[in-house]
């Protein structure tokens, strides 16, 4: 009777919530068939309104492999013209208009751009295009790809631009690609495209982003925003198959914040505003959050239009691997003291589809330490599912994995507070908590500019009060990460069931000689932890701060110094080894569910007594 109670409470919340049993997939044993199998809460990978990513639906017969950088055979007549931006420009813009044409059902065939770094990532979403049956056809630089004449049908002509004069331009080129279904042609290799036969169909050179905006704005689909640098050649693709408007944060003058607001105010409820620009990020990320929408940092990827096909179908076994709390022992006078180890940045799409993999995730001492990690599992499982797979697949149990942020990065306490608040907040919670369940994620990261404000505390019971799988949240606070100082607080879920939110109480981080407040090296950090004597521990490492080893030394600012080459899990594993055996190292899920012990030790055994 438990078991069937338990289950109901969840159909009222979404009604699209069917319960699948799943194999274990974490570490420990299976129990006898007593009560709930633990592995087996997770919802069927159904469309409940969560998805918010663009969805391309047309898989092509085949795809034309485009390089963009690397060992091209240069033009004879022309040496520069498959160089710089220029050419990755038009390179952009000749595969935007061919998959769109392939989305709408007009062309067959689809051209892939080819990184130049050969990212694992991107062999992963071309090996699931094969299995769709899309046919590898040839390897074919741009140039080439457009001399041959396959596409002659699709490209009315060319947008010029003037990119060393006026940077803007390009960003204008690519929004009017899309309305014009032309190539984006540099001033540079004008008469190049014009020998070809093509004519100019609109001229961007002296054109600004406000400009363009003016012109293009009924043109444009607000289903979405493109962020992008004008000195960025990525995205334009997407940007161009999807008609939307692609704006730059910085012009000659300064900013564009009053089209920002513009175009913020036209996008359709809770949008994904994908990229990212080098510039304050607080600035713009604040903006996109108080408009209700998702930033989704991802400013150097390229293929979205072929790596994202038919995503919301290719959900089924993106399970990320969780351990039963019920198989642990909880010693009623328990003397340990526990520490927990986040891995921040994870809403950051392209660092985890990049490089994240090789050098975090499966760092040396990443299980040594029980590192946890956020990352965008909303967002990538919908851009790139092959790439998600990959992570979950080679997940080790301990290793606890978070949804961070919340759909994007946002600040929570912030979420659409120029918009409908409330309402929005919880739309977003439950799209959030309906990926969560299909993924079998039981940890959120929420990120806020106050983690202690009345408005970060309404958002934590919203998502609590969403999703009764929900395990437990964690709270950073934007400026500094350690803003709650390790301060818990525990909100009741539909069912009574009291949830933690835990605030960072340390932060290691590369600050120089400037420890501070519970933030800076390991050896800082460590000693704290020893002097203050707290129950539980969770410190957050700064993914891009790197130190020194300097072996069993207390200088508390050496790790600054010298051979800067340890971070992530590295930088952790310096901490821990400092500290004495009572201050037991966790994984984040069992650090949680050792917090709700000792919180609510006849409450939590209750919620136990299910899973055995």
């Amino acid at each position: 009777m438990k078991h069937i109670l338990y289950v109901f409470s969840f159909l009222t919340l979404l009604s699209c919530n069917d319960s699948k049993v799943e194999g274990h997939e974490g570490g420990d044993e299976k129990k006898e068939e007593t009560g709930i199998d633990y592995f087996s809460q997770i919802d069927e990978p159904k469309d409940c309104g969560q998805y918010w990513s663009l969805e391309p639906h047309v898989v092509p017969k085949g795809y034309y492999i485009c390089p963009m950088g690397g060992n091209i055979e240069p033009d004879l007549e022309y040496p520069e013209l498959k160089k710089g931006r220029y050419y990755t420009n038009m390179c952009e813009s000749l595969a935007g208009i061919v998959n769109r044409a392939v989305e709408n059902e007009g062309f067959d065939y689809a051209i892939w751009l080819e990184d130049p770094n050969n990212r694992y990532s991107y062999t992963l979403c071309k090996q699931d295009l094969q299995k769709q049956g899309a046919e590898e056809l040839a390897v074919e630089d741009g140039v080439t790809l457009l001399r041959s004449g396959r596409f002659s049908n699709l490209i009315k002509g060319f947008v010029l631009t003037d990119i060393d004069n006026n940077p803007e331009s390009a960003n204008v080129a690519t929004i009017a690609s899309h309305v014009y279904s032309a190539i984006i042609v540099d001033e540079r290799d004008r008469e190049v495209y014009e020998d070809m036969g093509f004519e100019m169909v609109y001229d961007a050179r002296l054109k600004t982003t406000k400009e363009a905006w003016n012109e293009f704005k009924d043109k444009c689909s607000n289903k979405a925003l493109v962020i992008s640098g004008t000195d960025a050649h990525e995205l334009r693709d997407f940007a161009i198959a999807n008609n939307l408007f692609i704006l730059n944060l910085k012009n000659n003058n300064g900013n564009n914040w009053e089209v920002m607001e513009e175009v913020l105010d036209w996008l359709a409820p809770c949008s994904p505003v994908y990229g990212w620009e080098s510039f304050d990020e607080h600035s713009f990320v604040q903006r996109v959050t108080e408009n209700g929408h998702l930033m989704v940092p991802c400013n150097y990827y390229m293929n979205m239009p072929l790596t994202s096909i038919n995503y919301s179908q290719k959900q089924d076994d993106l399970l990320v691997n969780v351990l039963n709390p019920a198989n642990r022992i909880y010693p009623e006078d328990d003397d340990k003291k526990y520490v927990s180890y986040y891995l921040s940045d994870g809403d950051n799409v392209q660092w985890v589809f990049f490089i994240w993999y090789d050098e975090w995730f499966k760092h040396k001492h990443a299980q040594n330490v029980k590192m946890a990690f956020g990352i965008p599992s909303t967002n990538l499982s919908m851009i790139a599912p092959p790439v998600y797979k990959n992570i979950v697949d080679h997940q080790a149990v301990e290793n606890t994995l978070v949804e961070n942020c919340g759909g994007g990065y946002i600040y929570i306490d912030d979420f659409a507070s120029k918009s409908n608040g409330q309402s929005e907040l919880n739309a977003l919670a439950k799209k959030v908590s309906a990926h969560m369940r299909q993924h079998r994620i039981k940890v959120l990261g929420l990120f806020a500019n106050d983690v202690k404000s009345e408005a970060a505390q309404n958002a934590y019971k919203t998502f609590i009060k969403e999703n009764n799988w929900l395990e437990g949240i964690i709270a950073v606070q934007y400026h500094p990460y350690n803003g709650g100082h390790g301060e818990t607080y525990w909100f009741t879920n539909s069912e009574g069931i009291e949830i933690p939110v835990i605030t960072v109480r340390y932060t290691i981080w590369n600050f120089g000689k400037n420890n501070n407040g519970g933030q800076g090296t390991p050896a800082y950090v460590a000693r704290l932890i020893e002097e203050e004597q707290p129950d539980f521990s969770l410190v957050d490492v700064h993914a891009w701060s790197t130190f020194s080893d300097i072996g069993v030394s207390d200088d508390e600012v050496g790790e600054t110094e010298g051979n800067k080459n340890v971070k992530g899990a590295g930088a952790a594993y310096l901490c821990q080894r400092r500290l004495p055996d009572k201050f037991k190292c966790v994984s984040l899920q069992e650090f949680i569910w050792r917090m709700r012990m000792k919180h609510n030790r006849e409450q939590t055994l209750k919620v136990l007594e299910q899973y055995e």
